[in-house]
């Protein structure tokens, strides 16, 4: 059953009529779901009688779309799949070297671009040394502390919503 607002003149309300609030009557109309969804303007699937007699209203459908790789955009990215074992040793060396020379400006984005490699590969080859994980952790303390407190409160929000995920 579907209730429709309606704000008529009468004063007496017949059977299947209740007064909703702000003095606007309201009518019980028995509906398919095809009808609702033509005249309520919502997008119902599909409507069910339940066993206590009410009715079950979906705007789900009931069976949930098959979606194959043809249907999906293309990649934002596309990373060739590499081995690091299967790079040629010059290559493993220069990025190895380079990122321990100076690892604030080869940063793995860089390598990845230079080499021509995936940054996963970057990263599993030349990880970050210790004194810049604490430099960047330094960075990151720095810029909380001076963000203000509604930016904090949004930032803590947000990563109490990522936990739930």
């Amino acid at each position: 059953m579907f209730m429709l607002g309606a704000s008529l003149g009468r004063i007496g309300r017949t059977a299947g009529e209740k007064l909703g609030h702000c003095g606007q009557l309201l009518q019980t109309v028995r509906m398919s779901s095809a009808q609702a969804r033509n005249s309520l303007g919502t997008n119902v699937h599909f409507t069910e009688k339940l066993d206590d007699g009410s009715i079950f209203v979906s705007r789900v459908p009931k069976e949930l779309p098959t979606i194959t790789e043809a249907d999906l955009p293309p990649p934002i990215r596309k990373y060739k799949s590499v081995d690091i074992k299967q790079l040629p040793a010059e290559v493993r060396r220069a990025v190895q070297d380079l990122r321990a020379d100076d690892p604030q400006h080869w940063t793995v984005s860089r390598l990845a671009k230079k080499f021509d490699v995936p940054p996963l590969a970057v990263l599993r080859l030349a990880q970050c040394p210790e004194w810049r994980r604490q430099e960047i952790q330094l960075q990151a303390d720095k810029e909380w502390e001076n963000l203000g407190y509604k930016k904090r409160l949004i930032r803590i929000n947000r990563l109490r919503r990522r936990l739930l995920w």
